[in-house]
């Protein structure tokens, strides 16, 4: 699970990292001077990517142990619960996993900036759409296996 936040987080860092660069690389591609110093747009805009991919990494273990600890908890509780249930505690879990993270970047950005609380109000909500949506899809993927090897036998 903590493999699967990693990954998920990596790849959300990278795009997010991507996308800050996105319009100033637009903005300044006709200035033949603006990307001297970074070796070009491709140096320019690789940095963002790289520091976004490590970042992602790290505010992706938050989630990814919140939905650990969540589904851990619904084990023990209702060891037969069915999938999608399992999922929505997954994506709850995530999604308070995703607190401590949220009120970070809110830090980082500054209470004052009114888009700072919005940003992390979203990181919550898309801790939660990737919690769900990736237990959703491994649960699938494991009852098309039991099925698989069901009819097998």
């Amino acid at each position: 699970m903590l493999i699967l936040a990693l990954f998920a987080g990596a790849i959300m860092g990278g795009l997010g990292g991507g996308l800050l660069v996105l319009f100033d690389i637009l903005a300044s591609s006709g200035d033949p001077d603006a990307f001297t110093g970074w070796g070009g747009p491709a140096g320019y805009a690789a940095m963002p990517i790289i520091y976004g991919t490590v970042c992602g990494m790290f505010l992706g273990l938050f989630p990814g142990a919140g939905s650990f600890i969540a589904l851990s908890i619904l084990d023990r509780n209702r060891p037969a619960a069915w999938g999608n249930r399992q999922a929505m505690v997954g994506g709850v879990g995530a999604a308070i996993g995703g607190i401590l993270p949220a009120f970070f970047v809110v830090w980082i950005m500054g209470v004052e900036l009114s888009g700072g609380l919005v940003v992390g109000a979203v990181f919550i909500l898309v801790c939660f759409v990737i919690g769900l949506v990736v237990l959703k899809g491994i649960l699938r993927f494991l009852d098309k296996q039991d099925s698989v090897v069901h009819n097998a036998l």
